[in-house]
């Protein structure tokens, strides 16, 4: 394949039009050869924005394409993947990857029988605060890693920042593939899975539920914990009804503990000693981080076969820790 890589838009959304496209624009790798949206006005703002439009999948599929992107709603990516999939074009998807691990699972067997490039958007496990713990883990400035916890709160659940011509609330309805863990969720697992500390194991410990905070069928609060092969307890909570802010992380060795707060503030505490402080980049950086880095990396792999940022097999991973928390907050209700 010669570049720039021939892309395909599956779903225009807002993640799509302030994270991907701006990220895409930065790369000479990538031609953007069309957009598909159900909404008459997305696709009017496609063409606005000089893109073609179609209001199919036929359609997209249709015109020369290399790769596509799948930012539909969660419900919807194993189908427009494994359409792809079996058109012979390379895929990226939104996470979660799929929003059950059954479905995650197929689509290695698929992408195995197209010979076809996975990758999927965890664009968050290239923030900043998770690569200063990965890098305090790395300089073992903890001693042995007992634990490890995340924590994200906001007050809502985001869905106002969704499309108003399609449907804004749908991060509150489970049809869609909404909730807390899938939102979320999915993130934060997928961060701590990939600390190198060890791999997923089994479940301990879920609470998936809602507060009923706001409209919809969705689960709006989460607990859940997990335990690796190396015997390092994970876990985080997600909280769509609190404006507190409560450390982003708190990882635990047996000589210091790193904390990292909401406002950039990085603090290793040990014992008998001050404090140690570092603060995060700006969040205009956080931003732009994660999203050319595995954009850069997809062209990479498509190009001259070099790794991916984020593989399919890892966030089939990452579905297979939230599967099971599900299958044992189910168990207890």
């Amino acid at each position: 394949m010669d570049a720039p890589i021939r892309l395909g838009i599956v779903g225009f959304g807002r993640i799509v039009e302030l994270v991907h496209l701006p990220t895409l624009r930065k790369l000479s790798e990538f031609a953007v050869r069309g957009i598909y949206d159900l909404t008459p006005q997305r696709r009017e703002l496609a063409v606005r924005r000089g893109f073609p439009a179609f209001d199919s999948l036929d359609g997209l599929f249709g015109a020369e394409l290399d790769a596509v992107l799948v930012a539909t709603p969660p419900s919807s990516h194993f189908a427009a993947a494994a359409e792809a999939l079996r058109r012979g074009l390379h895929v990226m998807i939104e996470k979660p990857v799929a929003p059950t691990a059954e479905e995650a699972e197929r689509l290695l067997t698929l992408a195995a029988e197209a010979n076809r490039t996975v990758g999927v958007f965890h664009n968050r496990r290239f923030d900043p605060d998770a690569l200063l713990v990965r890098q305090t883990l790395r300089d073992e400035a903890l001693g042995r890693v007992l634990f490890a916890e995340r924590r994200h709160h906001s007050f809502g659940s985001g869905a106002w920042f969704g499309v108003k011509s399609f449907r804004p609330e749908w991060r509150n309805e489970r049809r869609f593939g909404g909730g807390a863990l899938l939102d979320w969720g999915v993130h934060l697992a997928d961060q701590l899975l990939h600390l190198g500390l060890g791999r997923y194991e089994r479940p301990l410990a879920a609470h998936i539920g809602s507060l009923r905070w706001e409209q919809g069928d969705a689960d709006d609060y989460v607990q859940a914990s997990f335990r690796l092969d190396s015997g390092v307890l994970l876990s985080f909570e997600v909280n769509f009804g609190s404006a507190a802010s409560p450390p982003l992380w708190i990882v635990g060795g047996d000589r210091a503990t790193l904390q990292i707060l909401p406002n950039g503030e990085a603090t290793i505490l040990e014992k008998g000693k001050p404090p140690r402080h570092a603060v995060l980049e700006p969040e205009e950086a956080k931003r732009a981080l994660g999203p050319q880095r595995i954009y850069e990396s997809f062209a990479d792999c498509l190009l001259r076969g070099g790794p991916l940022a984020v593989t399919l097999e890892e966030a089939a991973q990452t579905m297979k820790a939230l599967g099971d928390l599900q299958a044992l907050n189910e168990r207890h209700l």
